[in-house]
This record gives C-alpha cells, structure tokens and sequence, in this order.
C-alpha cells in the first residue's frame, strides 16, 4: 500500500485533481473526470510537476457517469483508500506549495 505523507494541491471540477507526495518522496497525481477516476505515481526520485502525470498507473475505478468530473478531497480519498493509505497525509496545500516543493528538492 502506497501511503501519502503530504497533499500538495486539490480541487478542481472537471476535472478534480489531486497532486501529492508519498513518504518516499514519490509524486502522486490523481484525476477524476468523465466518471473515470485515476491515481498515477512517479519514478522514485522524479519530483517534477509532470513526474506522476507521465508516471505509472496506480489506480483506476470506473464510476459516475460520463460527464461526472466533480469529487471532494474526503470522497478522493474513500474511493482510493484500498490502495492508499492517507492517514499520515499532511495537506501543504495553499500558497506555501511552491516553497514546500523547493525546501523538498534542497534535502
């Protein structure tokens, strides 16, 4: 089980998205829209924006209907919490996120 440590962004409609770090420092983004929800991860190391965008898929589920695009954090992470684990997640997200990010990569 892959577990979250910080949520550095969400929200969105249509799609909603998520982008996250997992507690060995791997990128996580996730994407619900037109009733498909996806979680992709990053290659370990690759803390770029893109890194879990390109990533490999993590989790999908097919749910809603075709143009359903809109989700919560707390639904997000109900619907993944087979696959992960968000009881550590710490959510960044705001207008520290950049800082966070760079603070990060300087470790």
């Amino acid at each position: 089980m892959i577990t979250i440590k910080t949520i550095l962004g969400h929200g969105g409609v249509c799609p909603f998205q998520l982008d996250a770090l997992t507690d060995d420092n791997r990128r996580i983004y996730g994407r619900y829209r037109h009733g498909y929800l996806r979680v992709y991860i990053g290659k370990d190391g690759d803390l770029s924006e893109d890194g879990a965008v390109d990533g490999d898929l993590l989790f999908r589920k097919d749910m809603g209907k075709p143009f359903d695009g809109c989700m919560s954090l707390e639904e997000f992470k109900d619907e993944t919490k087979s696959e992960i684990d968000w009881s550590e997640a710490v959510d960044e997200y705001g207008p520290s996120r950049e800082a966070f990010i760079i603070k990060l990569k300087a470790q």
